[in-house]
């Protein structure tokens, strides 16, 4: 397995994991997560230094198996976490074990395990599994030994939520215990609890109060309307859409068949009143919820679970407030511990232990062998996306992805096939306002179109002359993309209270339109646009080398989003 889809941001362009010292410390607890690649409004040091562990430490640097069996061994760690819950709760060790064998080989865990990103809900799962469990078990001890549990809690949790923001929902799940289980002793029962309620809440005051000190000095954040469309629906228009989401996350944890690693616009459309989706899926998660909270009182355990799932996928959901995505599979992670329990619980009602004991593990065994399947496409970058693409046609982003790894692989041979799949990238995006439009897409068009011009003898033939105007062209809906992009942040900069202290744009775009406008012998529109994209790169990273013409720029080349990028696409 390679490093595919966010690892190489996250490994190979992050300089602070290079060297374990103490600038680099200091650089990871004051700056955000993707940083120096973009800012999107995300704080997570301790999986930063998970990778720094990875890299500087044990040595793995670009190595990317290193990195796989960390998060191997962090799953490990958390399925026998898995197991002791479950152990409390169903009280036998055979049901025990079928929940934490079902959630160990569930599919959905290769986008949190087999992705090297996915680390961050490795960690995040760890906390809030290792301190519900902490909790449960600190409410028998007598009071000493319970502060130095609320303590450990505090250290647990506060990891948790350094780790991904939404190990927040560890304090929702002991509420959810004590209201599924209750307390039992009234006044003295609320008592007891008081320490590692505290605690808990301690490490999200913490939590806010640093990531404000990291974040407001830093640029804001925008999310991307291709990444989440919810973030540009009106107010009923995103509810419908999170349900309707929900409905496709529910029916994964059931039929993990079709998993795919990008699902950006417009793979879910937005929903609409008439949208039946939308109602089934409605109807569908009320039902559940109307289920578990008629037998609360008879059935404690499947209202346990069901609020389990239900607290874990909460926060991820855009329900009460838009993110980074719409759907990812990493997002069910956490919530598929619920599901594992639940599905052990209800077999092991029927009675016919052989029986259920037969059927769960030829589940177990038909998981396991679709996971098994599935780590084949994290191979690498090209992997992923050749096989996502054909579960998620409408994505964009696969389909921009897939152009990149093939031009990639060799610029020569998969020219065409790379400009077919970014042709149909842009074909998504196309008609969108030019302020939604990321300039990576068309860029990247040009940049295929540029290369498959020069194959057919450039400038001397009619076949390279209209490649280069068709690649001209696309290149100015680029810029056009981001000028609109850049006015928009301003307006948002200004609306929020910040200055305007700095000018940034997608630099690629105008060193690939400098050199289209070259190939076409248009000097000084080239120049023009070289001068651009030169105001574009902080001054401390600007060199007349990068000005050279007759070649593209490796940043050209890779089509990603330099430094001085702003807007995480």
């Amino acid at each position: 397995m390679g490093l595919a889809l966010d690892a190489p941001f996250l490994v190979l362009k992050d300089p602070r994991i290079r060297t374990a010292s103490a600038e680099n410390l200091n650089l990871i607890l004051h700056q955000e997560y993707w940083w120096p690649t973009t800012w999107a409004g995300l704080y997570r040091p301790v999986t930063t230094v998970s990778f720094l562990l990875n890299y500087a430490i044990l040595g793995n640097r670009e190595n990317a198996a290193g990195y796989h069996w960390v998060n191997f061994l962090l799953h490990l760690g958390n399925v026998w976490l898995v197991y002791a819950l479950s152990l409390r709760l169903l009280k036998r060790t055979w049901p025990a074990f079928f929940a934490a064998a079902l959630w160990a080989v569930h599919p959905i865990g290769t986008e949190s395990v087999t992705n090297i990103a996915g680390r961050a809900d490795e960690l995040a799962a760890m906390a809030v599994l290792g301190g519900l469990w902490l909790y449960v078990r600190s409410l028998d001890m007598p009071d000493r030994r319970r502060k130095i549990a609320a303590m450990a809690l505090f250290a647990i949790a506060t990891a948790g939520v350094f780790s991904k923001e939404n190990a927040a929902v560890l304090l929702g799940l002991m509420l959810l215990w004590d209201i599924s289980f209750g307390i039992g002793e009234g006044r003295q029962g609320v008592l007891r609890r008081i320490p590692a309620y505290a605690a808990a809440a301690a490490s999200l005051a913490l939590f806010w109060w640093v990531r404000r000190l990291v974040f407001d000095p830093l640029p804001l954040p925008v999310l991307g309307f291709l990444d989440n469309p919810i973030v540009g629906a009106d107010f009923w228009a995103a509810r419908l859409t999170a349900i309707k989401v929900i409905g496709l996350d529910l029916w994964l944890l059931v039929w993990p068949l079709h998993l795919t690693c990008d699902r950006s616009y417009n793979q879910i459309p937005l929903a609409g009143w008439l949208d039946p989706m939308a109602w089934l899926a409605l109807v569908m998660v009320g039902a559940i919820l109307a289920f578990a909270l008629a037998r609360h009182r008879k059935d404690r355990l499947i209202f346990f679970a069901a609020g389990f799932v239900a607290i874990t996928l909460l926060p991820t959901s855009n329900l009460l407030f838009p993110i980074g995505s719409i759907l990812g599979e990493r997002f069910l992670y956490l919530p598929s511990v619920g599901f594992a329990i639940a599905v052990a619980a209800l077999a092991h009602r029927l009675g016919r232990e052989r029986l259920t004991a037969a059927v769960l593990t030829a589940v177990i065994a038909l998981f396991t062998f679709r996971t098994f399947a599935r780590n084949f496409a994290w191979k690498d970058e090209l992997a992923l996306t050749a096989n996502d693409v054909r579960v998620a046609p409408q994505s964009f982003k696969l389909h921009e992805s897939l152009a990149e790894a093939l031009f990639k692989q060799d610029p020569v041979r998969n020219i065409d096939r790379a400009i077919r799949e970014s042709e149909t990238a842009w074909g998504i995006v196309r008609s969108l306002p030019p302020e939604l439009i990321s300039p990576l897409t068309p860029s990247n068009l040009g940049v295929y179109y540029g290369a498959k011009g020069r194959l057919m003898g450039g400038m001397l033939t009619a076949q390279g002359r209209a490649l280069y105007r068709k690649s001209l062209a696309v290149l100015l809906r680029a810029r056009e993309a981001d000028r609109a992009g850049e006015k928009k942040y301003d307006e948002d900069l200004l609306a929020h209270g910040k200055p305007l202290t700095f000018r940034v744009g997608f630099q690629p775009a105008y060193w690939n339109l400098g050199l289209t406008y070259a190939e076409l012998g248009l000097n000084a529109e080239a120049l023009e646009a070289y001068r651009h994209a030169r105001s574009l790169i902080p001054p401390r990273r600007r060199s007349t080398t990068q000005f050279r013409t007759g070649t593209w720029p490796a940043a050209i080349r890779s089509g990603r989003r330099s430094r001085s990028s702003r807007r995480p696409w």
